[in-house]
């Protein structure tokens, strides 16, 4: 009889866990379906969204060979999905927003000419400039993760920059897992030598601000470093921008994505096989900063700041202790109170905080111009 119950609850716990594994597999499977359907890839002569393997075309290949180790990386995977919704909150962001109307707006241009939408830039500057007036120019390096994002997610943010008296460079990049890192940083050295050779057609005086935020600030700052140092550009594989940037403003920079603590699980993998690579002893801010001569420094970051408040604070340290002049604004809550998020004067530019911001970050510019 014993045996007989034994029996029973065996038979008992085999169907529970049959079960249990069958749910798991289930959810497994439908999580699965789901992010394949979220992530869709959508013709780039239709309406696409701005994340990466998310775009496709009949007549360019968006996909390179760097990239096949990531794109079937789980993480990768599941931040497609995550950035694809991002976009819809962005959007609705830029909606609700109005943005100066009194700006020129060059769109589109191509500073690769290869058909692929992310090798375009934007060019802004303020209408109504007297015969041979020149401005200073600031290029700007949007942020996304390295996953997500072109030149319009920064183009109010940008628009404002020209509000003020500046002619805007606002730059696309390919994107993970199509490339990896090491190749959106050959597109911004390409954008940089582009900008350096078409600047004279127009209204710039030769002084320039480097900027990006988050991961855009990331390539602002290797960029910063490829301009300066012959021996990191044969590393990485970029031309000579042949631009000098007067000052760099950085907003929540991630320059740590080897040794940045367990985000690293993220960024890591946005190198591809990077462990096999010549850029692996180069991954961090750290790692390079001796062979590169960096301009005055300009970072921001705030409490809220969840994803690189502790970054962008390393980075300052660190370019303090090498002797690279720069200064760090750490804003704390909004006029509400509330506290301040990742890149709020990026993605929040007219209010008061994000114009506090702003103000700040070109003041520091107006500084070192010659």
């Amino acid at each position: 009889m014993e045996k007989v119950k034994e029996k029973k609850k065996r038979s008992k716990g085999k169907k529970a866990l049959i079960i249990i594994i069958s749910v798991i597999v289930a959810i497994a499977l439908a999580a699965v379906i789901f992010i394949n359907i979220v992530t869709r890839p959508s013709l780039d002569t239709e309406k696409y969204h701005a994340v990466g393997g998310m775009v496709y075309s009949e007549t360019v290949e968006y996909k390179s060979d760097s990239g096949k180790s990531i794109r079937h990386n789980p993480i990768v995977r599941l931040m497609q999905m995550v950035w694809r919704f991002c976009e819809d909150g962005d959007n609705a962001k830029h909606a609700a927003q109005t943005p100066p109307s009194d700006v020129v707006k060059n769109k589109d241009i191509p500073y690769i000419d290869d058909g692929n939408v992310f090798h375009l830039l934007d060019v802004y500057y303020p209408e109504g400039l007297k015969d041979g007036e020149k401005l200073p120019a600031i290029i700007d390096i949007h942020g996304g993760g390295w996953i997500y994002g072109d030149k319009n997610l920064n183009e109010y943010y940008c628009l404002e920059l020209a509000h003020k008296g500046y002619v805007v460079f606002n730059i696309s990049y390919r994107l993970v897992p199509d490339v990896t890192v090491n190749e959106q940083l050959q597109d911004c050295a390409a954008a940089l030598e582009w900008i350096n050779k078409n600047m004279n057609n127009y209204p710039c005086d030769g002084n320039i601000l480097l900027t990006g935020d988050s991961a855009g600030g990331q390539m602002a700052v290797y960029s910063a470093a490829l301009l300066s140092s012959p021996e990191l550009r044969e590393v990485f594989g970029v031309t000579d921008g042949g631009i000098k940037p007067n000052a760099l403003l950085l907003t929540s920079p991630v320059a740590f994505m080897k040794d940045g603590g367990a985000f690293s699980v993220y960024t890591k993998p946005m190198w591809g096989d990077y462990k096999n690579k010549p850029t692996y002893e180069y991954m961090d801010l750290s790692e390079i900063i001796d062979k590169a001569e960096l301009p005055p420094t300009y970072l921001i970051t705030s409490g809220g700041d969840s994803l690189a408040h502790d970054q962008t604070k390393r980075a300052y340290e660190l370019l303090k202790e090498k002797g690279v002049e720069c200064e760090l604004n750490d804003f704390g809550n909004d006029e509400n109170g509330k506290p301040l998020p990742h890149v709020f004067s990026v993605l929040e530019p007219f209010n008061k905080s994000g114009q506090e911001a702003i103000d700040s970050a070109l003041a520091f510019y107006q500084k070192q111009i010659k």
